[in-house]
């Protein structure tokens, strides 16, 4: 009998700044697990949602930053065996100007966050260790790109 999984469409954001020593991607701890390994903004496309609206959607609710554009930088699907889960995420990519070097936000929105406190950082692409297994997916890519100064194709996934 072959199992049936539930599928999630999902987002990632890799948010990145360029300060005079490099480029750096913003991250956080949720307050609620501050041992745990860094993550990036992400979550849940909503109903008639694209996936671009609930990347900067979900960065907004995360962070509190309002991001003017994204750019599609690859998808993936995940599987979750034990959950009877798949997860197929869409990753984006936004470059902004951001002068707090940390800081903390209580997440808004519907979610299961709502009312979490994030803690945010910027920490430098070359020295990223600690992140999250799902999100180190096209972090290489993401690095390969910024130091090539060549944009992704904005086109693609809304």
């Amino acid at each position: 009998m072959k199992m049936k999984f539930r599928r999630r469409e999902k987002v990632a954001i890799y948010i990145t700044r360029e300060q005079p020593e490099g480029w750096e991607l913003l991250v956080f701890h949720p307050q609620s697990a501050p041992d745990s390994d860094w993550q990036i903004p992400a979550g849940t496309i909503e109903d008639a949602e694209i996936a671009k609206e609930a990347a900067v959607r979900e960065t907004l609710e995360e962070s509190g930053l309002s991001l003017a554009t994204v750019q599609y930088v690859g998808e993936e699907e995940m599987r979750y065996p034990e959950r009877m889960r798949v997860h197929y995420t869409y990753f984006y990519h936004a470059h902004i100007e951001c002068q707090e070097n940390r800081w903390t936000h209580c997440v808004a929105g519907d979610g299961q966050d709502c009312g979490d406190f994030f803690h945010f950082a910027w920490l430098p692409l070359d020295r990223i260790t600690q992140l999250e297994r799902r999100h180190h997916i096209f972090l290489d890519r993401l690095i390969h790109r910024l130091e090539r100064n060549q944009p992704y194709d904005c086109r693609k996934h809304g």
